[in-house]
């Protein structure tokens, strides 16, 4: 189970709305002075996400309250692969195909782009549908005693 520290924004019947502030790994390498991500990442970073959860166990919780939320691994890394793989191999393979036909750089350039979106549409349907499945679903699963400050 992957967990994260997050503060109850709201409570409803069966569910909680939190907010957690985005994190990056960035800025942990020895390069991160003269690395142009860094400034991207801290500005993303500061970012609050708010996101509406279940609360299967029914704990009791409050607005403030410092809470631990958490999903599958198993199911994050299905998902994170969909996000990422779904686009690149469509773009590779009709930019082959683009390429088996044609001789125009063109021509394969815009045909892989063409693929590269239909990956990014493809992985949005196919979210959808697994955003409704209860283990793509981050839950709450307990009150944290860590104080955020």
């Amino acid at each position: 189970m992957i967990e994260e520290h997050a503060t109850v924004v709201d409570v409803f019947v069966g569910a909680v709305l939190i907010e957690s502030s985005r994190t990056s790994a960035c800025g942990q390498c020895q390069s991160k002075q003269s690395c142009g991500q860094k400034a991207i990442s801290e500005w993303a970073s500061s970012k609050m996400a708010r996101i509406e959860i279940d609360n299967p166990g029914h704990l009791l919780v409050k607005s403030g309250d410092n809470v631990i939320v958490g999903i599958d691994e198993g199911s994050f890394l299905k998902a994170s692969a969909l996000m990422y793989l779904l686009p690149l191999v469509l773009m590779i393979v009709f930019g082959g195909v683009a390429q088996s036909f044609v001789t125009s750089e063109l021509f394969i350039i815009v045909f892989s782009f063409i693929g590269l979106l239909a990956g990014f549409l493809g992985a949005k349907l196919l979210s959808r549908q697994l955003e409704r499945r209860s283990q793509y679903k981050p839950v709450l699963l307990r009150i944290s005693s860590l104080m955020k400050g």
